[in-house]
């Protein structure tokens, strides 16, 4: 006798997802924000040079001739998709993972 296995696709498919949020939780957190505070850093250093040099050379100083907030949003339809899946991925598992387990134990067995 052959015993056939039963595929158990809800697990599969939660799998699959979870393996997704790391994914894209990781890949913002690692990539995206330590690019952003690397760059406002060498935009500080480069402004308080500039700003020691007016002083040494005794020019007039002024603040807004030292900040500048450039802003560039890069983000696109793909990027924003994926940011909103990744915040309801994880509402789900910090809120409701034990309610979805209960909800598939009583629909398939």
């Amino acid at each position: 006798m052959e015993k056939t296995k039963k595929k158990n696709w809800p697990l599969k498919i939660l799998g699959l997802l979870f393996v997704l949020y790391l994914s894209l939780t990781i890949a913002m957190e690692a990539g995206y924000y330590e690019a952003i505070l690397q760059k406002k850093s060498w935009i500080t250093n480069d402004a308080m040079a500039k700003f020691e040099q007016d002083v040494k050379e005794g020019k007039e100083v002024d603040i807004n001739d030292y900040i500048t907030d450039v802003h560039k949003d890069f983000s696109n339809g793909a990027t924003k998709a994926g940011v909103a899946f990744s915040s309801a991925v994880e509402e789900v598992m910090s809120n409701g993972i034990t309610e979805m387990v209960n909800i598939f134990k009583k629909l398939f067995t």
